[in-house]
């Protein structure tokens, strides 16, 4: 970061640095819950405190850091059972250190939080650097800080380096809705905001938090669950702590599609298949089966913390998801979809196609065939929502049915010889989409095969083959089949990790899509200055996975892509207007303005696709 200035009149300038770390915190137990996920206390040399930062003092310069002084991922593979995997599993917080560097030209320490100025100054040049490395020992980290303050270019060229980015960034897609209308300028605003907010914290190592993200606030200020406003909690503090969880993490990423905002997508995939190896490994230990399993909730270091787990376990314990199978079939949606997008051959044979094939493995090894030679997917959930007596769930058979299909139409120059072979033979062994009929004697899509029906959560299991996985929409035949479930959803949200606008965008509704985007965009935009920052009543705030579902539903109500057909305006109210621009399979870009219910420009590139869209 740069302060620069100019003053005709010299002035002092005075730099200090607030800390939040001073002293070592001991941690209580809701706190645990927001560092490793002990949930309910430590146990067996697990540690419950944080060090303080180190100020290091300099007479020209701030410099402090926090140094790991030790690491709770050896912990957690020997209570998970896991020491055989153990040079499997990457640590990343062993030696983790991370601080900063202010150094400012004219500038000298008066003590180790402050710079001030020997004499006054016209011209003001202040540099801070942030640096996060895993390193041997503290000097390193140190010598390397003060590298890069020292090669920082001038501010003048860093700030052409930044504008030229930004200015890329909003160039590259936009969706302007306007008619006049307050309220469809509010809907205007919240995209803008919320892509804003996702480009500030998608280029990094880590997937971004679905609770807070890098925004993450002072508890005294949003909480959930536990009031802790008037609690000695640390600012680091967020409720569902560390773990990614996969149904809220993957709705910030699913809108960068249509954005074009691959560049952001690299990062969400590499972290996730930089852990297979531990996925693989847990689906040995556990389940007997090879292939990869990734459960709901996963730590940095791949595992879960132990409050899922499960302190006394001795296997994966946390009730909502134990059982929850499908995760790494809509990973490999998400991932054949890049391609489908890009047409990046190089990423589709040496990423998605690797997770794929380990996807499909570890339910042909987990699960037994039944007397009909079809997969008995037994024990299973429906999503959080259904536990107990749960046969081919909709999320699992359906993804397979999905994957395996979108699979077999790759070209074959992408695959091994065993490929084709493989996939026909899995597919005819998938049970059919779970069915019933209503009270009206209505083929209507259901939850599994079979199932107790008591609920223990909100989610729509049964329209799972409608979103993520697109076996129905607005161009396929029973399209109806999934509509009656749609409107006899028991619990049909419109916050956080709802899916409710997409399923309505992708069965055309535009009424039903039209009333998320509302409410994400008016109701629930409350409680902060920034209005970006989106309320929640389930999650933490502020809440990202409710900003990517409502950026999600918006692009979705616009164009949606199946193969070489873009269906363009599937879901959009004819009374608004709309200026855009968005991405397309086969590296598509699509420009228009929609007014008053009709088409006033239209630009395709490249144009030869424009023959591919459906109105």
């Amino acid at each position: 970061m740069y302060i620069s200035g100019y003053s005709e009149k010299p002035v002092q300038v005075k730099v200090t640095l607030e800390n939040w770390r001073k002293n070592k915190h001991e941690l209580n137990t809701e706190e645990l819950a927001s560092t490793w996920l002990y949930r309910t206390g430590v146990r067996d040399g697990a540690e419950a405190w944080e060090s303080a930062d180190v100020f290091l003092k300099k007479p020209q310069a701030l410099v402090w850091y926090h140094r790991n002084d030790y690491s709770s991922v050896p912990v957690h593979i020997k209570k998970q059972g896991m020491e055989d995997y153990a040079n499997q599993i990457i640590d990343p917080l062993k030696d983790n250190t991370f601080g900063g560097y202010i150094k400012a030209s004219g500038l000298v320490s008066l003590s180790d939080s402050v710079l001030h100025t020997k004499r006054p100054l016209k011209n003001i040049d202040i540099r801070i650097a942030g640096y996060t490395r895993q390193t041997p020992d503290a000097a390193t980290w140190e010598k390397e800080i003060a590298g890069w303050i020292d090669k920082s270019p001038s501010p003048k060229k860093a700030y052409q380096q930044t504008a030229k980015w930004w200015t890329d960034f909003w160039n590259r897609g936009w969706i302007d809705i306007n008619n006049g209308s307050d309220s469809l300028s509010t809907y205007t605003q919240t995209y803008i905001l919320s892509k804003y907010q996702m480009a500030c914290q998608m280029r990094n190592e880590f997937p971004a938090r679905f609770q807070g993200g890098i925004f993450n606030v002072d508890p005294k200020y949003a909480y959930y669950g536990p009031d802790v406003r008037q609690k000695n909690y640390s600012a680091d503090y967020r409720f569902y702590g560390v773990n990614y969880w996969w149904q809220n993490v993957r709705f910030l990423y699913l809108p960068q599609f249509a954005q074009g905002n691959f560049d952001m997508m690299k990062p969400f995939f590499d972290f996730y298949i930089k852990q297979a190896k531990t996925f693989e490994a847990r689906s040995n230990k556990y389940y007997g089966a090879s292939g990869i399993y990734m459960q709901e909730c996963i730590s940095t270091f791949g595992l879960p913390g132990m409050g899922d787990f499960g302190l006394e376990s001795d296997v994966y314990s946390e009730e909502y998801t134990k059982d929850i199978w499908q995760q790494c079939l809509e990973m490999s949606v998400m991932m054949l979809d890049y391609y489908h997008y890009t047409g990046d051959e190089a990423f589709l044979k040496t990423k998605a196609l690797p997770w794929a094939r380990k996807a499909l493995q570890f339910y042909n090894t987990r699960f037994k065939k039944d007397e009909q030679s079809k997969l008995h997917i037994f024990p299973s959930h429906g999503l959080e929502t259904y536990w107990t007596d749960v046969v081919n769930d909709m999320p699992s058979v359906a993804g397979l049915h999905y994957v395996l299909e979108e699979l077999l139409k790759l070209p074959q120059r992408v695959l091994v010889p065993e490929d084709k072979q493989n996939w026909t033979t899995m597919l005819s062994t998938i049970p059919d989409l779970p069915k019933k009929k209503d009270s009206l004697g209505n083929v209507v899509v259901d939850n599994a095969a079979s199932y107790n029906p008591q609920r223990t959560n909100y989610e729509a299991p049964d329209l799972y083959c409608l979103f993520p996985f697109r076996i129905y929409g607005v161009h396929k035949p029973h399209i109806k089949d999934v509509e009656r479930a749609y409107f006899n959803m028991p619990n049909p949200g419109r916050v956080c990790w709802y899916q409710t606008g997409i399923f309505a965008a992708r069965l055309g509704l535009a009424a039903e899509a039209a009333k998320d985007i509302k409410a994400r965009s008016s109701a629930y935009l409350k409680g902060f200055r920034f209005k970006g920052y989106m309320d929640s009543p389930h999650d933490w705030k502020p809440d990202y996975d409710g900003v990517g579902n409502m950026m999600n539903t918006l692009q979705e109500m616009l164009v949606q892509c199946d193969g070489d057909k873009i269906y363009m305006l599937p879901a959009w109210p004819k009374d608004w207007d709309v200026n855009f621009k968005v991405y397309a399979f086969k590296n598509t870009v699509i420009e228009g303005t929609y007014k008053n219910g009709k088409m006033e420009l239209l630009k395709v590139m490249p144009e030869s696709r424009r023959k591919d869209l459906i109105f």
